[in-house]
């Protein structure tokens, strides 16, 4: 269970990935994410909250996300995520007794390629209006990838 607090941008990713990797790891079906202070989510924190979403929903789990303002509401609508995401009105006691603060950081500029690419990738496999959005974008980003990952020639 996380709480983002302010904007969930990209710098934020990273921790989020984790964590939800974490949980799904550990055998868990449900994750909670507070949005009920988060004034912004930007398309790379979208997609990395839709790649756990996508995961629980195969398993019969469920992704919620908690109290959003229009704007935020918005973003997810926008994209499609809306019909992935389980929107909670109200946190109860227990939820919000176990709520960590989302933290930020981008621990390797390499890694930096590859969160970008599976997050805009996942939007897409979300819902298909989002290729005339990040199309150009993930293709973009699968060359640089692809090529940084390529042995140099000798």
């Amino acid at each position: 269970m996380l709480k983002v607090i302010g904007a969930g941008s990209f710098e934020h990713s990273f921790f989020l990935r984790q964590c939800c990797d974490n949980f799904i790891q550990c055998g868990s079906e449900r994750f909670l994410v507070d949005l009920v202070e988060c004034t912004y989510l930007d398309s790379t924190f979208l997609g990395t909250l839709a790649g756990p979403a996508l995961k629980l929903r195969k398993i019969g789990g469920a992704f919620q996300v908690a109290g959003s303002s229009r704007r935020v509401l918005e973003s997810i609508r926008t994209l499609g995520l809306d019909r992935l995401f389980q929107c909670v009105e109200n946190l109860t006691p227990y939820d919000a007794g176990d709520l960590r603060p989302l933290e930020s950081g981008v621990p390797h500029r390499e890694t930096t390629g590859e969160l970008l690419l599976q997050a805009h990738q996942t939007l897409l496999e979300c819902d298909p209006k989002n290729a005339p959005k990040f199309q150009d974008l993930v293709s973009y980003l699968g060359s640089e990838v692809g090529r940084r990952d390529r042995p140099a020639s000798s």
